[in-house]
């Protein structure tokens, strides 16, 4: 009895040892499991290359290991690989090829139109792949309690991931999620429901270089950016929308900007006067042979200011103070937050004269100085002269009513006239009075000097030389008598006889 214990034991723990060395592989599918499998006849593969699983990269295999002889194939026991199918021949090849131990997908070159997330097939998956195809768009969710860790979805010429209808959210049920690589595609939509949890998640999303770079300001605010982690950011960009005053327009910039310009609403936060709340945007200034800057523009138009704006952050370029009360300019001169100032559009204020930016940095280089529809009562050509007569200088004064006289129809119509490409609306600078343009002003007009006593002179002396000539015309003529007829004409003969007479005799 003790012999066949020993015996009966001995079988038992060899075969518990070669079920747990050779588990059964079952499917788990009804519509599979009610159907004969046949018996398989393809020859023993070779081994497959071993499989690396690096930080940003799920499973993948290279074209050179494609199937020859069908769509899909399994690469080891958990890894199936698919080649260039559509949808139909997708579904029809994971259901031949795929297990219940399948973990781990790669699809190159898919051709789907819809990308449907939502199928059962992908639940069990810890690494799933689809690359270097032309996926149209995502549609779906992934199921609840699904265990994909790993998301690769590059270069599939994707433009949106962003399901219908649009409540959805398709990794909204993705809690292991930790890498999403949906890199080179034409996304212009950030998966934001990726943030929604206090998960870590490595996302690469370099390629899509029209990505809002708010949605990924979003995202970064929404765990504070401790858990968001962006791989490959050196080559990750976004779309900055601009839009200052008429000025509109999208600037691709590094999503390390979003990093300043997070920094910069701290700094717009300290202009004074306080709670104005002016807009700080961040711009990457490029200049030939120069490193690339990050240059700030600040928007305090309508604010109600009645005087300029100080303590503006670092390299503040661009300032636009419109529709205010501002009266004087002479900020731009005393702070030295203004030193960087080349765009300064001040249109809409009560401003009533330039002589304050005389010596300035910024009168000497500005790009744009736009002071329309202002209360200026004269124009200073000796402040202005020297930056407009160099290329790249503009400025814009138009509703202004100047007072006209003498001196704006002998010195500022010429000068507007001469520098008529930089004043681009030099024909709208009016005269007060209803006199017109400066550009139309007439010398009659405005040039009235009272008359002196010396304008008579000249008549008097005219009046002296005509006695002149009369009298020695006359002198001739009574000598010409006296010598033919022997007598002198009236009046000579009347005339008495004076002592230097006998100098004619």
């Amino acid at each position: 009895m003790g012999n066949f214990r020993c015996c009966y034991n001995l079988v038992v723990w060899v075969a518990m040892a070669y079920l747990m060395a050779f588990p059964p592989l079952t499917e788990t599918r009804m519509e599979e499991s009610m159907e004969p499998h046949p018996t398989s006849t393809e020859k023993p593969e070779t081994e497959a290359p071993r499989i690396e699983l690096k930080m940003g990269k799920c499973f993948h295999m290279s074209r050179e290991h494609c199937p020859t002889d069908q769509r899909c194939k399994r690469v080891d026991p958990v890894s199936v690989f698919c080649c260039d199918v559509d949808s139909f021949r997708l579904r029809e090849a994971l259901a031949i090829t795929m297990t219940q131990n399948t973990t781990n997908l790669h699809v190159l070159n898919a051709t789907i139109k819809e990308l449907d997330v939502s199928q059962s097939t992908f639940r069990r998956l810890t690494s799933m792949a689809l690359t270097d195809g032309n996926i149209g768009k995502i549609v779906g969710q992934f199921p609840k309690y699904s265990s994909i860790a790993c998301l690769n979805i590059s270069n599939n010429n994707l433009s949106s991931i962003t399901p219908q209808p649009p409540g959805q959210r398709p990794f909204a049920y993705l809690f292991t999620l930790s890498i999403l690589d949906a890199s080179a595609n034409n996304l212009t939509e950030f998966p934001l429901s990726l943030v929604q949890s206090n998960r870590k998640i490595h996302v690469d999303l370099s390629g899509n270089n029209y990505l809002p770079c708010k949605h990924f300001q979003k995202a970064m605010e929404a765990n504070n950016g401790s858990l968001l982690q962006f791989l490959n950011h050196e080559n990750t960009y976004c779309a900055l929308d601009l839009r200052f005053n008429w000025f509109q327009n999208v600037q691709i910039v590094q999503i390390d900007h979003l990093q300043v310009q997070k920094d910069l609403n701290k700094s717009c936060q300290d202009i004074k006067p306080a709670n104005i709340n002016c807009t700080c945007t961040t711009m990457l200034e490029l200049v030939l042979h120069r490193e690339a800057t990050y240059v700030v523009a600040v928007d305090c138009s309508q604010r109600g200011l009645t005087q300029l704006p100080t303590g503006l952050p670092n390299n503040t370029v661009n300032l636009n103070v419109s529709y205010n009360n501002i009266t004087s300019l002479q900020a731009i001169a005393d702070d030295a937050s203004y030193d960087h100032l080349r765009w300064l559009i001040a249109d809409h204020n009560d401003i009533g004269s330039i002589v304050e930016l005389e010596g300035s940095k910024f009168i000497d280089n500005f790009r744009l100085f736009s002071i329309t529809h202002n209360k200026l009562r004269s124009i200073h050509p000796y402040v202005l002269s020297n930056r407009l007569e160099t290329a790249g200088a503009t400025m814009l004064i138009a509703e202004n009513h100047i007072h006209c006289d003498c001196n704006t129809e002998k010195v500022v119509k010429p000068w507007l006239l001469e520098h008529n490409t930089a004043l681009l609306d030099y024909k709208d600078l009016w005269c007060d009075n209803n006199m017109g343009p400066v550009v139309e002003l007439k010398e009659f007009q405005v040039c009235h000097t009272p008359r002196d006593w010396t304008d008579y002179i000249y008549y008097i002396i005219g009046l002296e030389a005509l006695v002149l000539a009369l009298l020695i015309s006359k002198v001739s003529y009574d000598y010409w008598v006296f010598k033919t007829a022997g007598y002198l004409p009236w009046p000579a003969n009347k005339m008495p006889r004076l002592p230097c007479d006998w100098l004619c005799e």
